[in-house]
């Protein structure tokens, strides 16, 4: 082994340990705080919850406050499970539940997707002759049932909207490059325009699908890696980065790369 690949594999192996101990290493539980006769707990929705994890007492009502800082569907509503709770969070707005747990164990909590996790930790005895769960939830602001499934419904609609956009953009600007890369290589078609096949055209049409098209999956992606959430968004995003700055370097600098593996991939990231 040359020193090079020894410092390379040395290096290796310590982002693995990194990587290992931000994903694995144990977060303590957050401890609601006693206000007036209640117990109060702030958590953060923002591509994951933060804290991710509560700390409460059995018997005293404690009130959850969810500050919604985004728009993505993911997030939109938070689910108890075991205490039967499932309540819509307002974007960019917070939203608080009110429950009492007369039962200690761990309440698992995630969003309408599953996809971004937390937990409840419900310690101390049950009050004497109490093995329920008592659970109320209200909303900052006025709401009622219907005012809340109206706004619900408003918010997604503006969603699909938003996103039905930036879907048409990406079509328009991946599919031709798509049909043009596989018709050349596995056709052999020789009516492919060759404006198509440049690279730097190439480049150019798949940037905004890259980062305009593609923000919400990006910012979505990163955020649960930072919350140590990885789910399909960010797998889309790695892999996405990865294939567009590597074919970005193969355009803008192929020098730097050897001859025999200087293909470039914008049809995959669009």
């Amino acid at each position: 082994m040359t020193i090079l690949q020894l410092v390379v594999t040395l290096t290796g192996g310590a982002l693995i340990a990194v990587l290992g101990r931000f994903f694995f290493r144990a977060r303590p539980a957050t401890e609601a705080v006693e206000v007036q006769g209640a117990q109060e707990v702030r958590i953060t929705v923002n591509g994951g919850y933060s804290p991710n994890s509560a700390r409460a007492r059995t018997g005293m009502p404690l009130r959850i406050a969810f500050d919604r800082q985004e728009a993505g569907d993911c997030s939109a509503r938070v689910v108890f499970p075991d205490l039967a709770v499932s309540h819509w969070l307002a974007p960019q707005a917070t939203t608080v539940i009110e429950l009492t747990v007369d039962r200690p164990g761990t309440f698992g909590f995630a969003c309408g997707m599953n996809m971004i996790r937390g937990s409840l930790i419900v310690e101390g005895d049950p009050p004497a002759g109490s093995s329920t769960t008592h659970v109320a939830s209200t909303e900052a602001g006025p709401a009622s049932a219907e005012g809340e499934e109206d706004a619900e419904a408003a918010a997604r609609r503006a969603e699909v909207g938003q996103l039905t956009r930036r879907l048409i953009v990406g079509v328009l600007l991946s599919v031709p490059i798509l049909v043009a890369v596989m018709a050349d290589e596995f056709l052999m078609a020789t009516w492919v325009p060759g404006v198509l096949l440049d690279r730097w055209v190439q480049l150019a049409m798949i940037a905004p699908v890259m980062f305009w098209v593609g923000w919400p999956i990006h910012r979505t992606g990163w955020l649960a890696l930072d919350h140590r959430a990885a789910d399909m968004n960010s797998l889309i995003t790695l892999g996405t980065t990865a294939a567009f700055g590597y074919s970005a370097l193969v355009t803008m600098a192929p020098g730097l790369v050897p001859m025999e593996v200087r293909e470039v991939y914008f049809e995959a990231v669009g």
